[in-house]
C-alpha cells in the first residue's frame, strides 16, 4: 500500500511540477509576440492513477490561418498606399503638377498675342515653354526612380522569402525530428512558436495557403497554388525577372526538379498577395499608366504646337519651325525571347498627325518579313479589348499607322510569328526639348493676308478660315507668293443666289472655276485645289465684278491669328482618351491631366477605405487568436496557486506513505 502511495505521490509530484515549470513559462512570455500559451495537461492511465504530463499549445489553428491571411492583406495595402499617396500628392500640388506649366505657358501665349510685335512678350512664352518641358521632364524622371524603387523593392522582397522559406523547411525537419522524443519538454512547442512566426513574416511578403501534413510538417503553397515548401523541407526559390526584358521585373517561382534542372513560372500580379503584390499592383494599376499618360499629354501638346507653328510666320517674315524637339521620343521594341528573326523594331511620334497616339504600350506582330500587325495592349502584353488591329505592309521597311498615330520602322529580318513590344508614351515626357531659343522665331502672324479690293460693289468681305500645312504657295526665299499659288478670285456672274467665280495665280494665270455655287466657304477646296496651304471664304452678298486679294503677309507684325490658332490649341480636343476607344482625340489637354490625376486619386482613396478595413479585420481576428493562444496573467497567478497547492499536496502523500512504511517496519520489529 504505502508503495502504491510512493508511486502517487511521487507521480503527482512530478506531474505538478511540471505544471508549475509551464505556468512559470507562460508568465516569463508574456510579452514575448511570437509565443503560445502552453498548458499541461494530465493524462490517466489505464490502470488508474497518473500515466503522464502533456504539454499542450493553446492555439486555434482557424484563428492562425486567418490571421495570417489578414496580415497580407494589411500589407498588401498598406505597400500599395505608401508609394501611391506620395504620387497623389505631387499631382495635385500646385506648386509641382504639370497643369499648372501648362496653365502658364497658354497665359504667357495669350499675353504676346496682345501685343504680337513685342520680343520681350514672345521672349516669356519661350521661358514658360522651358519650364513646361523642364517639369514634363522632371515629373517623368520621378517617376522612372520610383520604378526603379519599386524594381528593388521586389529584389530585397525576394531575398527575404527565400531565407524564410529555407528556415521553414529546416524547420519542417527539426519537428519532425523531434516528434516522440520528448513530448513533455516543449523542445517541439518552441520550435512550432517558431515556424509560426516565420509563416507570419512570409504573410506580410505574398500571400499562401498551408498544408499540415501527417509528419508535422507544413507545406506552403503561394497563392496561384505553386509549391513554395514542400514537405521533406525543400523549397522552391523566388526571384524577379521579364519577357521581353521591359525593366519592369515580374515575380516568378523557380522549381529545382534535380539534376540542376529548373523551370520558372510566372505567378501572376492578382495571385501574389502581401506587400509583394501590393507593390506590383501599384507599378501596373497606377504608376506606369500615370507616366505613359503623361508622355501622351507631352506629346500631343508638343506636337500640336510644333504643327500650328509651322503654319504661321515669325518675325523674320519666315514660315514658323517646330517648337520643341520631338526625334529622340522614339522608343524602341523589345522583342520577345520566342522571336526568331533578327529584326529590329523602332517606334516614333507620327509628327503632325499624332491625334490618334495612345497612352498604352503597342505590341507589334510580324506576320511576314514585310506585313504586320499593331495593337495596343494592356500592362500583361495581352490586347485590349476593343482596340483596332492596324495591318499593313511596310514600304522600305517603314509605315505610318495612322490609327495609333505613330511611325514603325523594321531593320534587318523578320520572320512570321516575331512580336515586340513597344512602348511610344512611357518615356516621352522625358525625352521631350524646346527647340527654338530665339523670340523671333514664334509665328504669330499668319504667313498670308487677304483683302478686298476697294472698288467692289458687293455688300461682302473675304477672311482666312484656315491655315492648313505649307507645301506648294510660299517662296519663303524672296518673301512672297510662288507664281502658281492662289492670289486673287473674281465673281464673274450670278443668278439668284448662285455664282460664277475664277481663281487666279499670283502670276495672273486662271487656276481654276466655279459655276452656280450657293456656298462661298472653302472656296479653294471647292475650286478643285487639293489640300490648300491656306483656305478662304466669302461672307455677305458680293456683286458681279468684285474681286478678293491673297498675298504674302510680308511684316505683319502686328497679326497675332496663328497666335489665336495657338491659344485655342488649349480648348479643343487634341487627345485621345483610350487605346481600345475610337481613334479620335475626346479630351482637352486639361481634361487628360485632370483625368490622369482624379484616377491616380480614386485609387488612392478606395485602397485607403480598403486598408482602413482591413485592419479592422485583423484586429478582431488578432483579439480572437489572443483569447487563445495569449498570456492572461491573472489565469496564470490562479494557476500557479493551484498547482503549488497541488505539488504539496503530492508531496503530503509522499510523507505519508512513508510514515506507513515506517510503522510497518517497528511493528515486524
Amino acid at each position: 500500500m504505502s508503495f502504491d502511495l510512493l508511486n502517487i505521490g511521487k507521480s503527482g509530484i512530478l506531474a505538478h511540477q511540471q505544471s508549475l515549470q509551464v505556468t512559470s513559462q507562460n508568465i516569463n512570455n508574456a510579452n514575448t509576440p511570437s509565443y503560445v500559451r502552453e498548458r499541461a495537461e494530465y493524462l490517466e492511465s489505464s490502470y488508474g492513477g497518473l500515466e503522464r504530463v502533456r504539454v499542450q499549445r493553446m492555439i486555434d489553428e482557424f484563428a492562425n490561418r486567418q490571421l495570417r491571411s489578414d496580415i497580407s492583406k494589411v500589407s498588401y495595402y498598406e505597400a500599395n498606399l505608401q508609394q501611391a499617396e506620395q504620387l497623389d500628392s505631387l499631382l495635385g500640388d500646385s506648386t509641382t503638377n504639370v497643369a499648372s506649366s501648362i496653365e502658364s505657358f497658354f497665359n504667357t501665349l495669350q499675353d504676346a498675342n496682345n501685343d504680337p510685335g513685342s520680343v520681350t512678350a514672345r521672349q516669356l512664352v519661350l521661358a514658360e515653354a522651358d519650364a513646361m518641358v523642364t517639369k514634363f521632364n522632371d515629373f517623368s524622371s520621378y517617376l522612372d526612380d520610383q520604378k526603379d524603387i519599386i524594381n528593388e523593392r521586389l529584389k530585397l522582397s525576394t531575398d527575404r522569402i527565400n531565407a524564410i522559406a529555407e528556415n521553414i523547411g529546416n524547420l519542417n525537419k527539426e519537428i519532425f525530428a523531434s516528434q516522440g522524443l520528448s513530448e513533455a519538454n516543449g523542445d517541439t512547442n518552441a520550435l512550432l512558436n517558431q515556424r509560426d512566426e516565420e509563416l507570419r513574416k512570409l504573410a506580410e511578403l505574398v500571400e499562401f495557403s498551408v498544408i499540415e501534413n501527417d509528419s508535422g510538417s507544413l507545406s506552403v503553397n503561394l497563392k496561384n497554388g505553386q509549391p513554395l515548401v514542400l514537405e521533406d523541407g525543400r523549397f522552391n526559390s523566388v526571384a524577379v525577372s521579364n519577357n521581353p526584358n521591359t525593366e519592369r521585373l515580374e515575380f516568378v517561382l523557380r522549381k529545382d526538379h534535380g539534376g540542376g534542372a529548373k523551370s520558372e513560372f510566372l505567378v501572376p500580379v492578382g495571385q501574389v498577395g502581401g506587400s509583394v503584390g501590393g507593390y506590383l499592383e501599384y507599378r501596373d494599376e497606377t504608376l506606369m499608366p500615370t507616366q505613359r499618360r503623361l508622355g501622351q499629354l507631352a506629346v500631343r501638346i508638343a506636337d500640336s504646337l510644333n504643327t500650328q507653328n509651322q503654319k504661321g510666320m515669325d518675325l523674320d517674315n519666315q514660315l514658323g519651325r517646330k517648337l520643341f524637339d520631338l526625334t529622340k521620343t522614339e522608343a524602341a521594341g523589345l522583342g520577345y525571347s520566342q522571336n526568331t528573326g533578327n529584326a529590329s523594331v523602332t517606334m516614333g511620334v507620327l509628327e503632325g498627325n499624332s491625334e490618334s497616339f495612345p497612352s498604352e504600350n503597342l505590341q507589334v506582330t510580324m506576320t511576314s518579313a514585310t506585313d504586320y500587325e499593331v495593337v495596343a495592349v494592356d500592362s500583361r502584353g495581352v490586347p485590349l479589348d476593343g482596340a483596332e488591329v492596324v495591318t499593313g505592309t511596310l514600304t522600305a521597311g517603314s509605315a505610318d499607322i495612322v490609327r495609333y498615330g505613330v511611325s514603325l520602322n523594321v531593320a534587318n529580318t523578320a520572320n512570321a510569328g516575331d512580336k515586340f513590344l513597344v512602348k511610344p508614351s512611357e518615356s516621352a515626357a522625358a525625352e521631350i526639348n524646346l527647340a527654338v531659343r530665339r523670340p523671333e522665331d514664334l509665328a504669330l502672324a499668319s504667313p498670308v493676308r487677304v483683302s478686298d479690293n476697294p472698288d467692289n460693289t458687293g455688300a461682302s468681305s473675304i477672311e482666312l478660315s484656315a491655315i492648313n500645312t505649307p507645301d506648294d504657295y510660299y517662296d519663303t526665299t524672296n518673301n512672297t507668293l510662288l507664281n502658281s499659288a492662289p492670289a486673287r478670285i473674281e465673281i464673274t456672274g450670278q443668278t439668284g443666289d448662285a455664282y460664277d467665280l475664277t481663281i487666279f495665280a499670283k502670276d495672273g494665270s486662271t487656276l481654276n472655276t466655279i459655276a452656280g455655287t450657293t456656298d462661298l466657304s472653302n472656296i479653294l477646296s471647292q475650286a478643285g485645289l487639293a489640300d490648300p496651304d491656306y483656305e478662304v471664304s466669302i461672307n455677305g452678298e458680293p456683286a458681279v465684278g468684285d474681286s478678293f486679294e491673297m498675298e504674302y503677309n510680308l511684316n505683319g507684325f502686328d497679326d497675332n491669328s496663328n497666335g489665336q490658332r495657338l491659344t485655342d490649341l488649349q480648348r479643343q480636343q487634341l487627345v485621345r482618351r483610350d487605346g481600345a476607344e475610337d481613334y479620335e482625340p475626346t479630351m482637352t489637354f486639361n481634361e487628360s491631366y485632370g483625368r490622369l490625376v482624379s484616377d491616380v486619386g480614386s485609387k488612392v482613396s478606395q485602397n485607403r477605405v480598403l486598408r482602413d478595413s482591413a485592419e479592422a479585420i485583423k484586429a478582431q481576428t488578432t483579439a480572437l487568436y489572443e483569447s487563445k493562444s495569449g498570456v492572461n496573467l491573472e489565469e496564470e497567478a490562479a494557476n500557479l496557486i493551484q498547482y503549488q497547492q497541488a505539488y504539496t499536496a503530492s508531496a503530503r502523500i509522499i510523507t505519508t506513505s512513508q510514515t506507513i512504511f515506517d510503522t510497518l517496519l517497528r511493528s515486524l520489529g
